[in-house]
């Protein structure tokens, strides 16, 4: 009989769920600021083709997801308490869609755009920032995000929906920086 040791993937992977259950709101956050970091790098570096680092700007975003993900995980203990009950039924998935897109994805839309103009030291900007950038951001993002919700409430385990989420982020990060390369071209 052949007993194998872990890969180094298994073996961080282990970690990462011990760490998960150890401290979640932590492993979360920083997780998620690592995401951010990453997303931003890749796009400032594969879709912009910038050849230094705008580095105030990765530090912002990776900030945001450190912030951020306590947030998203807070939501989501929420939501779990008000489905508890059913929470696998249809009905409920699609009614927490719905609370999630129609409350949480504007408010977690506001928070940022009130952070990026706090960071960007022009925090009264925010209010106009918001009525401009708000709508269109969440236009765009229900193209994306119902489905990946949809998967994310139906069959990701509780502990795991923030990293799920994390990893649509970082997919969704790419296009939004794809799309803003479009326009500037």
């Amino acid at each position: 009989m052949s007993h194998s040791k872990p890969s180094s993937a298994q073996s961080l992977w282990a970690w990462y769920l011990r760490s998960l259950k150890e401290k979640p709101v932590v492993t979360k956050a920083l997780t998620s600021a690592t995401m951010s970091l990453l997303s931003n790098l890749v796009a400032q570096k594969l879709l912009e083709r910038r050849r230094t680092l705008d580095l105030p700007r990765l530090a912002k975003f990776s900030l945001f997801g450190l912030i951020s993900s306590p947030i998203t995980h807070i939501w989501y203990e929420v939501c779990d308490r008000l489905f508890r009950p059913r929470a696998k039924s249809p009905t409920a998935v699609y009614e927490r869609l719905l609370l999630d897109q129609l409350l949480y994805a504007p408010f977690i839309n506001i928070v940022f755009y009130t952070f990026m103009s706090i960071m960007n030291g022009r925090p009264g900007d925010a209010p106009s920032t918001i009525r401009s950038q708000l709508w269109p951001t969440l236009t765009a993002s229900w193209k994306v995000w119902p489905l990946a919700q949809l998967i994310n409430f139906s069959f990701v385990p509780a502990h795991l929906r923030v990293l799920f989420g994390n990893f649509i982020g970082f997919l969704w990060g790419m296009y939004l920086a794809l799309i803003s390369q479009k326009k500037i071209k």
